[in-house]
């Protein structure tokens, strides 16, 4: 896990981030690791960041509520394009279900390390209570974005 908790500078950096590998359970034995880098950082604080990196070129990213998959270390959370929920089978190794849909209906579940997660979750509450994210948004620059055509 790594920090960078110089908020002045760059806020793209992410504050906190976990570099861990899940658990692609549709795929084939040989290509069912893969590399993730669970990202939280100052430009979008309600959120994490998943960076999946399912071929050497370009990362898959998705974008989930901090909320959400914090809710889904203790049972079902999500809806719509992302659901997370805990295992319930007692093993050495606690698991975190992590479904990824597609609007087309197709949909990939990964399994993490629960205990792991969970624990970077904690820290980035550490960082950024819950209910302090709005003191972290750049409310001007939102401000410019134009809303789109009603």
């Amino acid at each position: 896990m790594t920090d960078k908790l110089d908020r002045s500078n760059d806020t793209r950096q992410p504050l906190s981030e976990l570099r861990t590998s899940l658990h692609f359970l549709s795929a084939p034995p040989e290509d069912s690791t893969i590399e993730c880098a669970f990202q939280y950082g100052a430009e979008d604080p309600l959120a994490v960041r998943l960076e999946l990196h399912v071929s050497a070129d370009t990362p898959v990213t998705w974008v989930v509520g901090r909320d959400v998959l914090s809710a889904g270390v203790e049972g079902l959370s999500g809806d719509g394009d992302f659901k997370a929920w805990p295992s319930r089978a007692q093993s050495a190794t606690p698991l975190l279900y992590l479904r990824l849909e597609r609007p087309q209906g197709k949909a990939a579940t990964f399994a993490a390390d629960l205990t792991e997660v969970h624990r970077w979750l904690e820290h980035t509450y550490e960082l950024v209570p819950a209910g302090d994210e709005h003191a972290m948004l750049d409310w001007d620059t939102l401000a410019r974005i134009p809303l789109p055509p009603a």
